[in-house]
């Protein structure tokens, strides 16, 4: 059985030389989930909560993952022994995650592995790190023993519960529906669309029916509205930006959301009847309120998704919760 043991000076003492050889399928794997988890454009609200957490971040995790023999090992747990569990914990968050099938994929190719092979292999990974989880918990806990444990244990519940909030910001890439490109004055308009929408969900003064009814539309989860403005957080003037349905239906709702904010008195009702000011890039050269603004960019992206994806049931759905939503205004 795996263990990282303290000399009677509390060092740590020698490990057996073939230690790294014995846990280098479980590393090998941790290193993949791990690089994977902060190399994924979607995941930005998740990785900074993880760097927030552990202070690991995509730097961090690719030095870790380049351990190649059983000294190195020895001198990690020495000297940073937190750091590398703060790593194991995050590898098997990862491969428990939608991450896990890129491991997979990855293994599946460059092994040519047949699907018993591969999901045998899987489960000794998981089963190594479990046990190296395990060693270093042991080893950091030392003669404290329990009462050392619960704070380890309360720092893996907390890397989990970062992948269970944002586990939809983890699933696998989907293939674009669109490809599309904004001006400086339509992305401004987008991300001030998202953040009032965001706000009208979150409003702590939800009292009009059309607030409460907002968490009920399928599209805006918190994950999802998080990914899509990092992405557009990012996107540059003109640039091509690839959407998947599942983004361009996100989009639509909020669309159709800040458009009958608009025309109601609901954002009266939370103080936000000065939303969305003067954009600094104007959608047109002729002066116009942002609302204005914003509202002719709903009726032409609506229309559009409506022309050319109509028939797909997931804008057919999210069609019927914007038309219920209206009516909810009377």
């Amino acid at each position: 059985m795996l263990s990282f043991t303290h000399s009677h000076d509390h060092s740590l003492r020698p490990l057996p030389p073939a230690t790294y050889t014995q846990l280098a399928p479980a590393l090998s794997a941790l290193g993949m989930a791990t690089q994977h988890f902060f190399q994924l454009p979607t995941a930005a609200p998740a990785q900074e909560a993880i760097t927030t957490l552990t202070r690991l971040d995509g730097t961090a995790v690719a030095q870790l993952a380049a351990l190649a023999s059983t000294p190195e090992l020895e001198g990690l747990i020495a000297t940073y022994p937190l750091r590398l569990y703060d790593y194991v914990l995050l590898g098997r968050a990862a491969l428990g995650s939608p991450l896990g099938a890129a491991v997979r994929a990855y293994l599946r190719q460059q092994m040519q592995l047949s699907d018993e092979e591969l999901e045998r292999l899987f489960a000794y990974c998981l089963q190594l790190s479990a046990e190296l989880e395990n060693a270093l918990e042991q080893f950091l806990a030392g003669p404290s023993g329990a009462a050392a444990l619960a704070p380890l244990r309360r720092r893996q519940q907390q890397i989990q519960a970062v992948f269970a909030q944002y586990e939809t910001s983890l699933l696998p890439a989907l293939p674009p529906a669109a490809t599309l490109g904004f001006d400086e004055g339509r992305l401004q308009l987008l991300r001030l669309a998202l953040l009032l929408t965001q706000e009208l969900r979150h409003t702590t003064a939800a009292t009009h029916p059309f607030l409460q009814a907002l968490p009920s539309l399928t599209a805006l989860s918190d994950s999802a509205m998080e990914a899509i403005t990092a992405r557009l957080r990012v996107v540059e003037a003109g640039e091509r930006l690839p959407l998947s349905l599942p983004e361009l239906v996100l989009l639509y709702q909020v669309l159709h959301v800040c458009a009958l904010a608009f025309v109601s008195d609901v954002l009266g009702t939370v103080g936000l009847e000065d939303a969305l000011p003067l954009a600094d890039h104007p959608v047109t050269p002729t002066p116009g309120s942002s609302r204005q603004a914003v509202a002719a960019l709903a009726t032409g992206f609506i229309g559009w998704v409506d022309r050319e994806f109509g028939q797909e049931p997931i804008v057919q759905q999210a069609r019927q919760e914007v038309a219920a939503l209206a009516e909810l205004l009377g």
